[in-house]
């Protein structure tokens, strides 16, 4: 467990110099939003949303929550949403960015914060209360789980790159979930593990669960690889 928590410090360095060293295209971020609101008196929460490309104000939308890794700071999140989160597959969804709030990785929201950001989400955006898919990186991969199980009730699967949990009781909402443990085929030895044991953990008492090899990857994914590659899978079943 030391040793994963190492891993993720360095991969937080990592993930920030990388993002600073490869800028987001010109164009990749024209559809995203910038949103924020209060929920304390002292503190602000801020999150991205891309709407879909035809969007009709008068349809209800599901919900892709993407969760990026180390803080989720603002660069964090543009890089993960170019390399990882702009996707096909969910043209037809609300995409929402969180920021870290107050610096924090979104592994560390408490179940307060998540029900703000979800009621906010819910009170300006016309989207459903169900069937949404969240999606995360390293901490965001492990704030993926956190998130479900806070908000069961919100969700039909889960997707990391990589991910996974360490609590013991799995919601019963879960049964109906998809679950897709993805990790770079270069990836460290200690989410590969976790991706497994997350895997052996949800056997049984989910709807599906798979792990996936992403050939070539390290645990950064590069933006030339096709992250449809990785969605496919998951949407296939």
């Amino acid at each position: 467990m030391n040793k994963l928590i190492c891993g993720i410090v360095l991969i937080c360095i990592s993930i920030s110099a990388y993002g600073q060293k490869f800028a987001v295209p010109e164009g990749v971020l024209d559809g995203v939003v910038s949103k924020q609101f209060e929920y304390t008196y002292t503190a602000k929460f801020d999150y991205k949303i891309v709407y879909p490309a035809n969007y009709d104000s008068l349809k209800t939308y599901k919900v892709f929550l993407g969760l990026s890794g180390g803080n989720a700071n603002d660069k964090i999140v543009d890089y993960c949403y170019y390399t990882l989160f702009d996707s096909k597959y969910f043209d037809d969804y609300l995409t929402i960015l969180p920021i870290g709030p107050s610096g924090r990785p979104l592994s560390e929201i408490d179940k307060k914060e998540m029900d703000l950001l979800v009621s906010d989400i819910m009170k300006n955006q016309k989207v459903t209360s169900k069937d949404w898919i969240v999606a995360g990186t390293s901490m965001g991969g492990l704030a993926s789980f956190h998130i479900a199980s806070m908000r069961p009730d919100l969700f039909e699967g889960i997707i990391t790159f990589p991910g996974g949990f360490h609590f013991e009781e799995i919601p019963e909402e879960w049964s109906s979930y998809k679950v897709l443990l993805a990790a770079g085929e270069l990836d460290e030895e200690d989410w590969t593990k976790l991706n497994q044991e997350t895997k052996e953990k949800l056997e049984g008492k989910v709807k599906w669960v798979e792990t996936f090899t992403i050939e070539g990857q390290e645990h950064i994914i590069a933006p030339e690889y096709d992250i449809d590659k990785v969605y496919r899978i998951y949407f296939d079943q």
